[in-house]
């Protein structure tokens, strides 16, 4: 039986429904928010799926991605 990793594309592309929005998903995805979650980057806002960026997270994404954070 394949695991969810296998069937899950590396990569691609996806509008959120609620927030009408583009978003990264797939195994990158899902992988740099994990990373992003544990190295402080942001934090979960409340029980939802909401994510808050930390200052750490805004220097980190400017210094190690190159993303402009004036948008979050």
């Amino acid at each position: 039986m394949w695991s969810t990793a296998e069937r899950q594309p590396r990569a691609r592309a996806c509008l959120d429904r609620t927030e009408h929005r583009s978003h990264l998903a797939g195994a990158v995805g899902a992988a740099l928010c994990d990373h992003a979650l544990t190295a402080g980057w942001v934090t979960r806002v409340g029980t939802s799926r909401a994510l808050a960026v930390t200052a750490t997270g805004r220097r980190a994404w400017q210094e190690h991605l190159g993303v402009s954070t004036d948008g979050l």
